[in-house]
Formats: structure tokens, sequence, C-alpha cells
């Protein structure tokens, strides 16, 4: 079993922020895909490995205990070839602090299909390497801690998991299939769900060992936002660039947004932070689709550059026209 250097992999610093972690995750996952790959075996093999690397690095307490892992690398690696005095299990156990129900990130990029297919980019009942399982006790859902299962003998364990999905497709009711311990579980993800909100998948989770019935499922939801688009409740709010001749002048442009294509009238001399109101194109309210939030476009205005000579002497010719 080989340590990993899963900063190496994502090509990003130890020092990388989460943001970064996240934008070279996504540049490498899109490359190495293997439904774009469909005839290399070793993008997928790199998939996986991305995969692998963004699932610890993108969670803080799994990060640290990596971290941490680097410097006693080599204890376990005796430890494992019989060298004995360093028991791995008890060190994670140490760091994590985790008790109760068991904590698993699941990322819907690399690790969930949509409804109608596709892969999940894994060929194996585990897409992790035999490294990850040994630090963080493998990428599935298992049992729950065994002083907690004592009292608990009659059922399993309730697992978390937490899945991240696009603000773009919470604009209606959308359905996420995953596999948890080889079943094929289907999770319908409600049109408008606030960020953080926990669904409840009954008999989802641990099975237990005394024949009971299984735990349940709480699956945390994460939106992502894009970095031009803010989200205030059902409001949306959607910054778009507006060349300077246009804002001065009026024109239409064209915005795709998160909701479909509108058109935009820009009347002239419409000043920089400008918001155009699209009534009832925002998210529907989660308890009630009826409710509809707003759709806001904020104009900002981008100006011109590598301007040509010529142009720089209109702007001057203009300047001084201003003056008078």
């Amino acid at each position: 079993m080989d340590y990993k250097d899963y900063y190496n992999i994502l090509g990003v610093d130890r020092s990388a922020s989460q943001q970064e972690i996240k934008k070279a995750y996504r540049k490498l996952a899109a490359k190495y895909h293997p439904d774009k790959n469909p005839d290399d075996a070793g993008a997928e093999d790199k998939f996986k490995e991305v995969g692998e690397a963004y699932e610890v690095l993108k969670d803080p307490e799994k990060r640290k205990l990596y971290d941490k892992a680097g410097s006693d690398w080599k204890r376990y690696q005796r430890a494992e070839d019989g060298g004995g005095g360093f028991d791995w299990s008890q060190y994670a156990q140490q760091h994590q602090g985790q008790s109760g129900r068991q904590r698993v990130n699941v990322d819907f990029d690399d690790m969930f299909a949509n409804q109608t297919g596709g892969r999940s980019g894994t060929s194996s009942d585990s897409p992790f390497s035999s490294f990850f399982e040994t630090l963080f006790g493998g990428g599935g859902f298992q049992q729950q801690d065994p002083r907690r299962r004592s009292t608990q003998r009659s059922s399993g364990a309730d697992a978390i998991a937490s899945a991240h999905i696009p603000l773009k497709e919470i604009f209606t009711d959308t359905t996420k299939t995953f596999k948890i311990n080889g079943e094929k579980v289907k999770v319908k993800i409600p049109a408008g769900i606030e960020d953080g909100k926990k669904l409840k998948l009954k008999g989802r989770g641990s099975k237990s060992d005394f024949g009971g019935k299984r735990g349940d499922l709480y699956l945390k939801i994460h939106i992502d936002v894009p970095e031009n688009v803010e989200r205030k409740g059902r409001n949306i709010y959607h910054s778009v660039n507006v060349d300077l001749y246009t804002a001065l002048l009026g024109g239409t442009i064209v915005v795709p947004t998160l909701n479909g294509t509108l058109k935009l009238t820009i009347p002239p001399e419409t000043e920089n932070g400008k918001l155009f109101k699209f009534s009832g194109r925002g998210l529907p309210d989660m308890n009630n689709s009826t409710r509809k939030g707003n759709y806001y476009v904020r104009c900002i205005i981008e100006l011109p550059k590598n301007l040509t000579a010529k142009e720089k002497k209109l702007f001057k010719e203009l300047a001084e026209i201003r003056k008078n």
C-alpha cells in the first residue's frame, strides 16, 4: 500500500484554499471523465484518483487527519510490515473525534449518476484506494461506533452523507441515484431546497448485526452557487457584464440565466450595478412550489481594453466636449 500525495494529484499547494481545491478537482474530473475517454482505461483510473483526492481534501476533518498522516506514514508502514507498535485505527479515531452517526461525504460530481443512468465513475464497489480505506475506513456507509451499537442492539446505525448539487438543478424537482453497499437508492431532491437541509431516507442506513431493522440515512444537501450568482432565499441575483457602449447608448443583450435564456433591454445611460427584476423567475418555495422568488440581473459595466490610437483620440475629444 503506497502513500498518495493528494495535493500533487490535484496539482495544488498544501496551503490551497477550499475554493482552489474545488476548482482544480472540477477541471481534472471533466478532463478524465470516463464518458469523455471511453477507450482510455488510464483516464478512468485517473478519474478515480482525482475523486479520491477531492473526497479527502474538501472535508476539513479528513484533510487535517490526512495532513497529520504525512509525518507518521513511514511509522505506519513499518507497523503494517510487522514492526508493530502503531495502531492506525486508534490514531484515526483520536483525530476524527467522531461518535454517534457516522459521517460520510459524497459528491454528486463523482459518486452519483442521474435518474436515466450514466456512470458513477467507478467500476467496482469501492472507488477508493487501499490507502484511503485504511486512513478513513473506506468510502462506503459503515457500521456505527461499537460502543454506541452495544446500547442499540436491535437496530442498525444511522449514517450521514453530504451531497453537492448545482444551484441550477433545484429550480425543479430532481432525482438522483447512487449506491449504498451495492444497492441503488433514488433520492428526490425537492425544488428550492435550502443549503444545509437534511433529507431522511428511512431504512437506508447500516444493517443490524442482530437481525433488527436498518438505521436511517440523513443526506445533507449543499448547494453549489456560481461565482457570479448570489442566492437570497428564493431570490437570485445574477451579475452579467455589459459593454460600455451598450450601457451608454442602450441596446439588447441575451442573458443565459440558471433558469433559461432572457432578453434584457438596456436603456441608455444605465448605471453600473443597475438591477433588473424578472418576477416569478426565481426559486420555488420548497414546501409550496407555486410560490416563487424573483430573478434579478445586475449589470456590471465592462470598460474597453487595449484601446487603439484612434479610440484614445475619440475619448479625449469626448472628454473635452464634456468639460464645456
